[in-house]
């Protein structure tokens, strides 16, 4: 073997190792293709994530509140519910499974992530209601839906309805015909029930009681849509904006086993990785979801490869131009994952 060739040799080799082994470098983003792999069993690999729905029942006609376990408020009027044909059902028992969505590992855990139209959304809040009657899905007429708030918010509010219009139920944004801003469109509310109202219980059972404590809600009193819900208001930023590469050890973590997040602890948001490239086994941004350059977030990767669950999280990643991270996967235990995602 000729000299020449020898130094080429141990050239190559310092370089690969230098790119698997840096956590932060530059990564020519244009440099190979994007390629779609199938994502139809994610939802099934991950559903061990997901919480288990809040099940209630309430009388069709009726006007009820119903206070679910993370606080948010449900007020159903006599005219709430309708069947398929678009008819006001005027008596019966529905059956609500309800799911709340209130921080990043919430959001993570039932794939919900904070994006609409290449733009973050600043979430107050998502909710997921599954109505059916006789095992038959209805439909909402208008209700009221309160999102319960850890402090008042002066940010103008508003709705937006979850579309699960695929085979793996991932969950896209979209707003109703006419936009819905909070009723109290200059913040919170605070506000207490002082009738018979429903309140959920830890033990997955629901009590009749009487509500009297002040709670602060952003609040919307004409929601015509079941299935997600969200309260958001668009996160704006005048800063350059940059994709975030994430490298994983070799093409076996790939979009048919792996999610990647980003997200954002400062404006309760988290953002899906959506673009894989095999060649060099790396998660990105779609090009229209970029993000600000000087922002702090946190890195998540799950994997559920051949039985077995994967992980990674680096915390307190502060943004730079065309950013590049390797994540070095662990195998973990489910319920490894469950604590980490609740402590987002």
């Amino acid at each position: 073997m000729n000299r020449a060739y020898t130094y080429l040799l141990v050239f190559c080799s310092i370089a690969v190792l230098f790119a698997t082994s840096c956590k932060k470098a530059a990564y020519n983003s244009s440099a190979v293709a994007s390629v779609n792999t199938d994502e139809s069993k994610l939802n099934q690999l991950f559903s061990g994530f997901r919480a288990t729905p809040q099940n209630i029942a309430v009388d069709a006609g009726s006007s009820h509140v119903v206070y679910c376990l993370n606080g948010t408020r449900l007020a159903f009027y006599p005219n709430s519910f309708k069947d398929k044909n678009g008819a006001t059902i005027p008596k019966g028992k529905i059956n609500l499974q309800i799911t709340e969505a209130y921080t990043p590992g919430d959001m993570i855990a039932s794939r919900v992530a904070t994006t609409f139209n290449g733009q973050l959304l600043t979430s107050g809040g998502q909710v997921q209601i599954v109505a059916t009657m006789d095992g038959e899905e209805v439909f909402a007429n208008k209700y009221g839906i309160g999102f319960r708030q850890r402090t008042p918010t002066q940010e103008h509010m508003s709705l937006y309805y979850g579309d699960a219009g695929n085979a793996d139920s991932v969950i896209t944004w979209g707003t109703p015909p006419v936009q819905q801003n909070g009723t109290f469109v200059t913040g919170t509310v605070t506000m207490s029930d002082t009738a018979l109202v429903v309140i959920m219980t830890t033990s997955g059972t629901y009590t009749l009681t009487t509500h009297t404590a002040p709670i602060t809600y952003y609040q919307f009193d004409s929601c015509a849509n079941f299935n997600w819900v969200n309260c958001d208001y668009f996160y704006t930023s005048g800063a350059q904006l940059t994709d975030v590469r994430v490298m994983l050890p070799d093409t076996s973590f790939n979009q048919s086993n792996t999610e990647v997040y980003l997200v954002f602890p400062t404006i309760n948001a988290a953002a899906r990785m959506t673009e894989y490239t095999s060649s060099s086994h790396t998660f990105h941004l779609a090009k229209g979801y970029y993000i600000p350059v000087g922002m702090q977030v946190d890195v998540v990767v799950a994997a559920n490869k051949n039985g077995g669950y994967y992980y990674f999280q680096q915390d307190g990643v502060n943004t730079d131009d065309n950013m590049f991270l390797f994540a070095q996967m662990s195998i973990v235990s489910l319920d490894y994952i469950r604590a980490q995602l609740q402590n987002l």
